[in-house]
């Protein structure tokens, strides 16, 4: 027989799953986003002062466009 502190106590077991659930998914999410500024930061180091001129932007900009702050 299930008693009403059985049910509770098992609504918060499932309560505090969904929220580490929720956490991991954030944190794969912001892991993701990471790898992705960290590859485009390496990439753009790779390119020189003219190579970057010729995309229109200089060295100086390369941490705003990886923080995606980046305007023209």
């Amino acid at each position: 027989m299930t008693t009403l502190t059985d049910f509770s106590a098992a609504r918060s077991n499932n309560s505090v799953l969904d929220t580490l659930q929720s956490l991991k998914a954030s944190f794969i999410a912001w892991r993701v986003e990471q790898r992705k500024r960290a590859t485009i930061a390496s990439e753009l180091a790779t390119y020189s002062n003219r190579e970057l001129f010729d995309l229109g932007i200089q060295s100086a900009d390369i941490p705003a466009i990886v923080n995606g702050t980046y305007s023209r």
